[in-house]
């Protein structure tokens, strides 16, 4: 019996293969950097061009940003092992991972963009 590929051969590097590769990896730096930046926020030591305060900017991003980074990797990885499809890779994923990051700039600068 042949073996069906999990994934599609690629020219991409390889932590576009699986969603929780990129996710996993982007969302804890995420979590270190908010956490380094969190107390001299609080503090009035640092400040963001956000239209958020420190309290709820640090909420937002545990929510949206790291929250949503674990839960969309291991969905997106989880899901192509339930239903037998390929996974989400390549492009699409570089597309979805590249909207996170905007994401968390957008909310980092909103008081520029707002």
């Amino acid at each position: 019996m042949m073996a069906i590929p999990r994934t599609q051969p690629s020219a991409y590097p390889a932590i576009l293969s699986y969603g929780f590769r990129p996710f996993f990896l982007l969302g804890s730096l995420q979590a270190g950097v908010a956490m380094l930046l969190w107390l001299p926020l609080y503090y009035g030591k640092l400040a963001t061009l956000s239209l958020l305060v420190p309290v709820d900017w640090h909420i937002h991003e545990l929510l949206f940003g790291y929250l949503t980074a674990v839960v969309t990797g291991f969905l997106l990885t989880a899901i192509p092992n339930w239903t037998g499809r390929l996974p989400v890779q390549d492009f699409r994923l570089l597309v979805l991972v590249s909207l996170w990051i905007m994401g968390r700039i957008a909310v980092f600068f909103s008081q520029e963009t707002g």
